[in-house]
């Protein structure tokens, strides 16, 4: 079995510093940018009557198989 050498970087704070610099940056584009006017920012009204209308049919389906099995 070989093992291949990591190359690490030299300065790491340095590095990190960067890659924190540039997820605030991509971060703040989202709220900012076009993303913001985008569909996932939209009312979440109708994602919400959406998910109580599944729960409630996967409840009632629920109800159902287990009037069937017993």
């Amino acid at each position: 079995m070989t093992s291949t050498p990591v190359d690490l970087p030299a300065r790491p704070v340095e590095d990190g510093l960067k890659l924190n610099r540039d997820l605030a940056n991509q971060l703040n584009e989202m709220i900012r940018g076009e993303h913001a006017s985008s569909e996932c920012w939209s009312a979440d009204r109708p994602m919400f009557i959406e998910g109580v209308l599944w729960s409630i049919f996967g409840a009632t389906l629920w109800l159902l198989v287990l009037y069937i099995v017993t």
